[in-house]
């Protein structure tokens, strides 16, 4: 009986903890959201060179780079980054590449650590022509005014460093891609703007990094995170720690994740919370006290359906869904992301049992390679 209690009061104190959180996390979003994007004309129509680290053919990745071809800028290029000289991709985008003047392919070979897209930068900045770079992941996909914003943003600071974006996964077509997107959209997101509420904005993302080639020099390179696994977060983060400026874009880029399976999601999902476990240990830990719907009903199981349990989870599920409201209403605005709700609940559990189940191993499945991630955010490959 003695332990039941005790379990009992520290679920009540997690679920008071959780729900300031949760709160706090509704106004972060809504503050940041109620901001418009910088309507303004372009006022510093710098030379970019798009950066696009590839590897393999994903779902939609020609109609992405697209997005980044047609925009509404007057001097860019885009460079197409491999380190396999026989992957996939190349001829499938070779006509895509040729039809637009402003892309080329380009080919690295050299290997500078244990993390193969930091090779495939490192070939990308040398080979780029101009001072300012915008790296974006391959899955993402913008408006045609992306580059237009970013930059006014960029030049808004003082001492500018990065311009960094959120994203989304508006329209998911599978199990797997609606739990991505629920958890991009409800835990990531809200995870951020409190993050930039509470400490400011101290790493990058990899949906967009724009910086200059000189603020990447100043920070180290590339080849001193080429064994680092979180490459966006250790590029904001030691550009911050050098004294530039990291800004959150209000620009929110979509993602696309293709028919990703259910399996798939828990593969990314790991990756990601050991990233996150290695990249910021005690942030990590203090994560833990997000998870609201699995405290309350934990709760309602131990005390049986009374009243006081009762509320307690119907509050759980109005803060999660009136934070998933707002972000309907402000950003996301595709119906289809709608139906897709009723997996919340199911998603709130599995990502708590993720949290859980990241701290006992440091193995990870990224793409075609099995890693280790060291303590310092460093990783290892393993047969």
């Amino acid at each position: 009986m003695i332990l039941l209690e005790v379990i009992t009061k520290v679920l009540l104190f997690l679920i008071v903890c959780a729900a300031v959180y949760q709160g706090f996390a509704v106004f972060c979003v809504w503050d940041f959201l109620r901001g418009k994007r910088n309507p303004d004309r372009l006022q510093h129509a710098v030379p970019i060179s798009i950066i696009k680290p590839l590897k393999g053919w994903d779902a939609g990745l020609e109609a992405n780079l697209e997005s980044f071809c047609t925009q509404d800028y007057p001097a860019f290029e885009i460079l197409l980054g491999f380190t396999d000289p026989e992957d996939e991709a190349i001829p499938r985008l070779h006509d895509s590449a040729a039809a637009h003047g402003r892309c080329r392919e380009i080919i690295s070979t050299n290997k500078y650590g244990a993390n193969n897209k930091v090779s495939n930068l490192q070939g990308l900045v040398e080979a780029a022509a101009h001072p300012l770079l915008a790296i974006s992941d391959s899955d993402m996909r913008v408006d045609r005014f992306y580059l237009r914003d970013i930059v006014n943003e960029y030049y808004h600071e003082k001492k500018p460093g990065l311009v960094t974006c959120l994203y989304k996964v508006s329209a998911p077509e599978t199990t797997g891609a609606a739990l991505e997107s629920l958890t991009t959209a409800l835990d990531f997101i809200p995870s951020v703007l409190v993050a930039r509420r509470l400490e400011g904005v101290t790493f990058g993302l990899g949906a967009t990094l724009l910086l200059s080639r000189k603020a990447l020099e100043d920070s180290g390179g590339l080849a001193a995170i080429a064994n680092y696994l979180a490459d966006d977060y250790q590029i904001g983060n030691r550009l911050w720690k050098k004294g530039h400026t990291v800004t959150l874009s209000r620009v929110v880029i979509e993602n696309i994740v293709g028919p990703m399976s259910i399996a798939d999601y828990f593969r990314h999902q790991v990756r990601w919370a050991r990233t996150y476990r290695a990249s910021r240990p005690h942030g990590y830990v203090g994560y833990g006290i997000t998870y609201l719907f699995p405290f309350t009903l934990m709760f309602a199981c131990l005390e049986g359906p009374t009243a006081f349990a009762l509320s307690l989870l119907g509050l759980s599920c109005c803060l999660r869904l009136a934070l998933a409201v707002l972000l309907y209403a402000k950003e996301i605005h595709s119906k289809k992301w709608l139906k897709w709700l009723v997996l919340l609940p199911i998603k709130d559990l599995a990502g708590f049992g993720i949290w859980v189940w990241s701290f006992m191993s440091n193995k990870i499945v990224w793409k075609t390679m099995t890693c280790v991630v060291r303590k310092d955010g460093t990783i290892m490959t393993v047969e």
